[in-house]
């Protein structure tokens, strides 16, 4: 008998598409955030794990499923800076401690692309004129949702990358344990049940409590392919990671199944 793959994933609307067809195979898939997900991987709890891309890119010898990611080409609007007032005047900049890559994106689009350099902290509520906040995920599509009208406003990480470098980035993709054995069956099962899931857009943002927007957010702001642009837009994220030394350079390609 064939074991059952161990798979992970983040619990956030962004990835109900990858999900829908595994939950039709009956397969169980633990959920965790992007951070906490990574440490079961490297617990060798999982076979494959749908995680930050740079996690994939710290990892000594990383083998991705080919054609699958979480990316953005243009605004994503679930990976923002909250802030108030003007964004060149802010001083204190508050991570999200659930999201390795997008707090190093951050970083990218406002030292590289803003020439703007703040004091980093961690796991403040506060946004005010000299603070702001990185949101992600769910939280961050509620919160835009519940300030809409007031003072706050918003930076989009995946707006600002891809006005600067006209590529696509990837937020997550699946990355498969190293040392194992059917790494083509499991990427062709991982593709198919994106395929599946994509065209359950509409009845999953149906569950959302608004399906207008959820709909709108799954199809256009959020694209799950991992073709040559995104591999390059992948590529350039890890040569920014390198110049701001949060990268750990292993000097291996990543390897595609």
């Amino acid at each position: 008998m064939t074991p059952i793959p161990r798979i992970g994933c983040v619990p956030y609307l962004n990835a109900r598409p990858l999900l829908e067809g595994l939950e039709e195979l009956n397969l169980p898939v633990l959920k965790l955030v992007p951070s906490k997900l990574y440490d079961a991987y490297k617990s060798s709890k999982l076979d494959a794990a749908l995680l930050s891309s740079i996690d994939v890119i710290n990892s000594p010898s990383p083998c991705v499923v080919d054609g699958v990611s979480i990316s953005s080409k243009g605004d994503v609007h679930s990976v923002v800076l909250a802030y108030m007032g003007d964004l060149q005047k802010i001083k204190k900049v508050s991570f999200d401690p659930s999201s390795h890559t997008s707090n190093a994106l951050l970083r990218i689009v406002l030292e590289q692309f803003l020439q703007i350099y703040p004091e980093y902290v961690q796991n403040t509520e506060e946004i005010s004129n000299k603070s702001a906040r990185l949101m992600i995920g769910d939280p961050a599509l509620a919160y835009r949702k519940e300030t809409m009208g007031s003072d706050i406003r918003f930076l989009d990480l995946g707006g600002e990358w891809f006005r600067k470098t006209g590529l696509p980035f990837v937020f997550a993709l699946w990355l498969l344990k190293s040392d194992l054995t059917k790494k083509k069956e499991l990427s062709k099962l991982l593709r198919n049940a994106k395929s599946r899931g994509l065209l359950e857009r509409q009845a999953i943002a149906l569950l959302e409590p608004d399906p207008e927007f959820a709909l709108h957010y799954l199809r256009d702001f959020i694209h799950f392919n991992l073709g040559e642009e995104e591999k390059r837009g992948l590529k350039l994220f890890g040569e920014y990671l390198r110049i701001l030394e949060i990268s750990i350079d292993h000097n291996h390609e990543i390897r595609y199944f």
